[in-house]
């Protein structure tokens, strides 16, 4: 009887250890290609690679100057070919991420400090979709693929329960995170499997732009057009009310990037923050459009967010790019409501590397 009820004791545990090892099994590029519809961590884990590239770029004699941009989906299609050409002292090592937060930055930069890494210039992410507790679409890409467990463990006071939950579960079990689907797999079984050969050579495609451009590219499949007025408002008034309806302002975030300035302060590192460019039609819904807040009252997205940022700018000395205030940028050529189309990124590099030297870098 001893023995029947241990099985049964055991019987738990054991199912927890198979689970978690076909899920690793499914997790291989050979099997997950059948039921991923994202590429999205490829982004995530080229950051290694970028990283070991990084320490070794800075150990070379007569290196240019490096800038480190830790962005969103809206700083991944920066060309160093470009920047070299008319930036000559200067070359970009770009750790942006789609779905980027500040906690993603602070991961590296802990990092950075351990192992003396030290960049001549770091650009943060400054989005005011980051600040919203309550989005109807949650910012989870980098919980999924981008903290280690330990960090999360070490700033878990500033985490909720729900988004250690999220860690857990998408981590521990990620297929669960993907949610395969029979009819995909069979999708890409058809006609000798040109689905699946097609899509491997995308993530096959994309690995090696990420590698080539220090962590810029352009993910396949991303359109590179220009999207029309009339469909530009439609954008805006989908993603206004996806991120932020209703936006209950939560400071984590500013917890985050003050722990980043004060590293980059102890590396006596230059830094500044930017809030990139969005478009006309969404930038006027964040100014002017109602939306409640955590005490149910009405305000602006704009007045609930832009005046405490600033405060805690000031307050750490570091600036903030406005982008989306500065009279002298006016590239409004957009891939939807928050992306700017590649036809504007020459313009958006050339703003970035002129505050640069206005900093006196």
């Amino acid at each position: 009887m001893t023995l029947i009820k241990n099985k049964f004791i055991l019987a738990p545990f054991l199912a927890f250890i198979l689970a978690f090892i076909l899920d690793k099994v499914l997790l291989s590029e050979n099997i997950q290609t059948y039921f991923s519809k994202t590429m999205s961590e490829i982004n995530y884990s080229q950051k290694e690679e970028l990283y070991d590239e990084l320490k070794a770029y800075l150990k070379q004699e007569n290196h240019r100057k490096v800038l480190v941009y830790f962005g969103t989906s809206r700083a991944l299609l920066f060309e160093n070919a470009y920047i070299e050409s008319e930036f000559k002292d200067w070359t970009l090592f770009n750790f942006s991420v789609p779905g980027g937060t500040p906690d993603y930055t602070l991961y590296w930069l802990e990092r950075f400090q351990e192992d003396k890494v030290k960049p001549n210039f770091v650009l943060l992410d400054q989005s005011v979709e980051a600040y919203n507790s309550a989005a109807v679409i949650s910012l989870d890409d980098v919980l999924t693929n981008g903290l280690s467990v330990s960090f999360v463990l070490r700033h878990s006071k500033n985490y909720s329960s729900s988004e250690i939950s999220t860690l857990l579960a998408k981590r521990m079990f990620k297929t669960y995170h993907y949610r395969p689907k029979m009819a995909t797999v069979l999708a890409r079984v058809k006609d000798d499997f040109a689905i699946l050969k097609s899509y491997r050579e995308l993530r096959a495609g994309l690995k090696k732009s990420l590698k080539d451009g220090k962590g810029s590219a352009m993910t396949p499949g991303t359109s590179s057009g220009i999207m029309p007025d009339e469909m530009l408002k439609k954008s805006s008034w989908g993603d206004f009310h996806s991120y932020m309806v209703p936006y209950h302002f939560k400071d984590q975030p500013m917890y985050f990037l003050g722990l980043s300035y004060k590293i980059l302060d102890e590396m006596n590192i230059p830094k500044a923050a930017i809030w990139v460019r969005l478009s006309r039609p969404y930038y006027t819904l964040i100014q002017n459009e109602l939306v409640t807040t955590k005490s149910k009252e009405k305000s602006t997205v704009y007045n609930l967010w832009f005046p405490t940022i600033s405060k805690f700018q000031k307050e750490h000395k570091v600036d903030l790019w406005n982008m989306n205030d500065d009279p002298n940028y006016n590239c409004d050529l957009f891939l939807d409501s928050g992306h700017m189309s590649p036809a504007c990124y020459k313009d958006y590099t050339n703003y970035i590397f002129n505050q640069l030297k206005k900093s006196g870098n």
